[in-house]
Parts: structure tokens; C-alpha cells; sequence
């Protein structure tokens, strides 16, 4: 596999942050006094954060606007990122191996790329991409390749030349399907591991497997 860019998702590809987001609006609605969000999750997972708070602000008819509900949903999972979550196995080796091989880097989130710069700057990752953007600025969550167009765009590439790096099948299908190459990375909440083989030019289960891919 060639490729002169890479444009990787945040959430369960670099940062083993699921966990974190997963508990986020359950314990948002509990609080509210709204039980039994189980699946909610799953619902809201193609959404960029602004599309989800819209959705939420609608099915439970909450008072606070959907730009509140956002503030108030990235202000406790901020504290995550600052503070708590960590990288997944092997990602730092293998983005500084990406980096000496002189691949340019972006990270295009489905969440807000300012709410991660934190935990990409405590675990020592930042300073391996060009820039961050997310699906806040593309205006769509990633069932559509707009947020990819936009790093691909911003590196001055075409698709053909970039690399799309994602843990979600959503994700994957989507960028393929818009002609980018695909890394699929194995994350436990996935439930179909085989679809997500299908649609990656490689699929891994450790950035191990991919120490060397450019040599």
C-alpha cells in the first residue's frame, strides 16, 4: 500500500476513548431524570456531536437548546480528554514511523477536533499532524465523505493519494465508497468485524501489523 497522506478518525482509531463517550449521554439524561437510554449510542454513532445534540434536543424534548446541551456534553467529556484517556496500542510508534517516512497527517473527527488537541498533546501525538478538522466544519457526520474532501482538500491531494484510517464501518463504507484507501482498525465496540474487513484495503488488529507498510 502507497500513499503520500493519511487522514485518521480520533474516537476507538487513536484514542481509546469509547468507553468515555459511551457514558456520556446516559449519564447526561439520568441527571435530567430520563432512564433506560441503552442504545442511544448506537442511534447517534454516524453523527457529528452538533447533529447528535439536535436529535437528542428532539427525541426527549429537552428544554436546554441543542447548542447547551452541546456545551454541556463537551465540557464534561473535555475533562476526559485532558485528563483520562489514553492511546490505543502501538499508535505513537507507528505515526512518528509515518512521520520519518514523510506522510503527511491529519486527524478528521466526527467530535470536535479541539476538544481531543488535549489528549493528542498529553499523549505526545499533536505535533505529528498538519492540522486537525471535524465534522462541525465539513456541515455533514461522516455517512458523507465531506469531512475527508476537506483534509484532502486542505493537504492540496487527491482522494487516490490519501489514506482514510477508521475503527467504525460507517466510516469505512463511506470513504470508500468515495474512492479513498482505507486502514480498518479493530475496536471491541465494532459488532461487525467482518464488514469492516470488507471494506479496508488492510484491516488490523495492532498498529504493529502496519510497522513497515511503506518500505
Amino acid at each position: 500500500m502507497r500513499f503520500r497522506y493519511a487522514i485518521f478518525d480520533m474516537d476507538g482509531t487513536l484514542l481509546d476513548s469509547i468507553p468515555y463517550w459511551d457514558r456520556l449521554v446516559p449519564e447526561f439524561l439520568e441527571q435530567l431524570g430520563i432512564q433506560n437510554a441503552e442504545g442511544l449510542n448506537d442511534q447517534m454513532s454516524a453523527m457529528s456531536i452538533q447533529e447528535a445534540c439536535i436529535w437528542l434536543k428532539d427525541m426527549f424534548s429537552l428544554n436546554e437548546t441543542a447548542e447547551e446541551i452541546t456545551r454541556k456534553l463537551c465540557e464534561k467529556i473535555g475533562r476526559n480528554y485532558a485528563e483520562d484517556i489514553q492511546l490505543k496500542p502501538g499508535v505513537k510508534e507507528w505515526l512518528f514511523y509515518l512521520k520519518e517516512q514523510g506522510v503527511h497527517m491529519c486527524l478528521a473527527t466526527a467530535s470536535s477536533a479541539e476538544l481531543g488537541r488535549p489528549a493528542l498533546e498529553r499523549n505526545g501525538i499533536l505535533s505529528c499532524f498538519d492540522f486537525l478538522v471535524d465534522c462541525g466544519m465539513a456541515g455533514a457526520g461522516k455517512t458523507s465523505p465531506a469531512v475527508y474532501h476537506l483534509a484532502a482538500e486542505r493537504f492540496g491531494a487527491s482522494v487516490e493519494d490519501c489514506v482514510v484510517v477508521e475503527d467504525a464501518l460507517f466510516a469505512l463504507k463511506t470513504a470508500k465508497k468515495a474512492g479513498f484507501l482505507t486502514i480498518g482498525v479493530y475496536e471491541k465496540s465494532e459488532p461487525d468485524q467482518e464488514e469492516v474487513r470488507y471494506f479496508s484495503d488492510r484491516y488490523v488488529k495492532h498498529y504493529d501489523e502496519l510497522m513497515g507498510i511503506l518500505d
